[in-house]
């Protein structure tokens, strides 16, 4: 299974596709589940993903990252370790992917990399513009059909994210963004007129945006490498 991902990345499939394929057979997941994009394209800084797991390559790669605790939230998040403390093994014994193929994966991953790489990640407004929500209701839209969340999927749009990266939701309908804000907008308007049922709807979405703005929250040291 795990050569035939890397066949198919080589061959052009992309991870979304490459899942799709697998949830259509029945094929599980490591761990049970359905597939998804970040199951095999993971993070390849960090070396998470099917992709990058380089001991498939016949390569062990220990201390690549520590964790520490966020001040403000209070999760454990992980920190990337300079390359000279990895601690690292070649086990050619569990090696299941040629060198070939892995390069082919490598080559193919920078360049898409690259291509998706056309604004500035080194400024601090760039680093708190990808963790603010967008929009009204980001983060906040739920499929009523498996629970998974509604995200934007293009520049207007939005749909069931678990449809979309892991085929396993057959909720295929999109609905323009302005469309959907207005719609809560005129509900809340027309039924939540009532002093007490607002101020509790003012209280809940407060607690929920201010959780929300808290996991986005860059801390100090996330802040200093950029």
């Amino acid at each position: 299974m795990v050569r035939r991902i890397f066949r198919d990345f080589a061959a052009g499939l992309g991870p979304r596709a490459i899942a799709f394929r697998l949830n259509d057979e029945g094929i599980p997941a490591p761990g049970s589940g359905a597939w998804g994009f970040s199951t095999i394209n993971g993070n390849r800084l960090r070396g998470t993903g099917i992709l990058n797991n380089e001991m498939y390559m016949g390569r062990l790669v220990w201390n690549r990252q520590r964790f520490i605790k966020d001040p403000d939230t209070g999760k454990r998040q992980a920190r990337p370790n300079p390359d000279s403390e990895w601690v690292i093994q070649e086990v050619p014994e569990l090696r299941i992917v040629n060198q070939e193929l892995w390069d082919l994966v490598k080559a193919r991953q920078a360049s898409v990399s690259a291509s998706r790489d056309t604004r500035d990640t080194s400024s601090p407004d760039h680093f708190r513009e990808k963790r603010r929500p967008r929009y009204l209701f980001s983060g906040l839209s739920k499929c009523g059909c498996c629970g998974g969340g509604y995200s934007m999927i293009s520049g207007t749009l939005l749909g069931c994210s678990t449809a979309r990266n892991k085929g396993t939701c057959d909720n295929r309908t999109n609905m323009r963004r302005e469309e959907l804000e207005r719609r809560v907008l005129d509900a809340l308007r027309h039924h939540l007129m009532d002093p007490d049922l607002f101020a509790e709807f003012c209280a809940a979405f407060t607690t929920e945006m201010n959780r929300l703005r808290m996991e986005r929250r860059p801390t100090s040291a996330q802040r200093n490498q950029n």
